[in-house]
């Protein structure tokens, strides 16, 4: 295939794209082309002037469909004017060419008589520029958009880092504050640990054995007599009154031990054997203790009154029942020998 007719075939593929592309001025010109390439294929001159003045025309024509193409229909504007100009050298040409009905060797001479070639070359120079035109304000506008793109990244990246590093110290503070709590709970347990062994030592010091109150002279308050003589054990005389105890309002009854002369040691052996037989008896019908004076001075039991009043043990004895008296007097023999056991 010579050179005309590679040119002949690109200018037959930019007349179809013109069907399509979105610069339908561009047909016609191409159309017009290809009558032109072909009256230069028919001459018998084709030599390599005329093949470069083939590629000169088409040049002019892929320059324009190529833009296009690659700029888009905002840049089909630009060429309008310019293909139209170009379409008009063409279809001049072409008038040229058949008029008269010129035989081969009157076209060449034409064509080498007249300045197509140098109308030709001034077109091309033009789309030239305009590409030229075009590829400047395209590098122009990509440089643009890439400032915008890296400004839009920049200050997202910005933006994020501001929000990672609130979201650190968001982290941080709360670690903080959860610490803090932790210590916080550690000490108010160690705290509550002192406090409970603080009051448990409290309690364990103000009982007696563990079991009942150990109380001093001074937080009792003797109120009356229950009995108006004092009743006589061994050597050993008692006196049950009523009395309150501090921080209890609730009455009780006191048994206060006595000796004669100095025999305060006894009394203290009695409040001992006494305290630890009713601290061992559980029984309803027997007194509950709660609380003891251990002084010297006034060595005594402190029983719970529970609202009951006393009754003489014969006045007792003689209103019970004989299976009562017996289940009694069972009961009796039992606790004592538990005693001396």
């Amino acid at each position: 295939m010579s050179g005309i007719d590679a040119c002949i075939k690109v200018a037959q593929f930019t007349a179809a794209a013109g069907e399509m592309a979105p610069f339908p001025f561009i047909k016609d010109a191409a159309q017009c082309v290809v009558l032109v390439l072909e009256t230069f294929k028919n001459t018998s001159k084709n030599t390599k002037d005329m093949e470069e003045l083939a590629e000169s025309i088409i040049t002019i024509l892929v320059a324009v469909r190529d833009t296009v193409i690659k700029h888009g229909p905002s840049s089909a504007t630009r060429f309008q004017t310019i293909c139209m100009e170009y379409q008009t050298c063409m279809t001049n040409l072409l008038s040229k060419l058949n008029s008269g009905r010129r035989d081969q060797r009157g076209i060449w001479q034409y064509l080498r008589a007249t300045k197509v070639s140098d109308d030709i070359n001034d077109l091309r120079q033009r789309v030239q520029a305009i590409q030229d035109s075009f590829l400047i304000r395209t590098t122009t506008m990509t440089q643009f958009a890439l400032c915008d793109v890296h400004n839009e990244i920049t200050t997202g990246f910005s933006t994020l880092t501001g929000s990672v590093e609130t979201s650190e110290r968001n982290i941080t503070t709360i670690k903080d504050t959860v610490k803090e709590m932790c210590t916080l709970g550690v000490r108010q347990s160690e705290d509550m640990q002192i406090l409970s062994a603080r009051l448990q030592g409290s309690l364990q010091r103000g009982l007696y054995k563990g079991s009942v109150w150990d109380i001093i002279p001074g937080n009792i308050h003797i109120i009356a007599p229950v009995t108006h003589s004092l009743t006589k054990y061994h050597i050993i005389r008692y006196q049950d009154s009523y009395c309150t105890v501090e921080n209890s309002d609730t009455w009780k009854v006191i048994r206060k031990y006595q000796t004669s002369g100095e025999n305060r040691e006894d009394a203290m052996k009695q409040l001992e054997q006494d305290l630890d037989f009713f601290m061992k008896q559980r029984h309803p019908n027997l007194p509950q203790i709660f609380g003891v004076c251990r002084s010297p001075d006034l060595p005594a039991i402190i029983f719970l009154l529970h609202g009951t009043k006393r009754v003489p043990f014969d006045h007792y004895l003689h209103d019970l029942p004989v299976t009562r008296f017996i289940q009694f007097f069972s009961e009796l023999v039992k606790a004592i020998l538990c005693v001396f056991e």
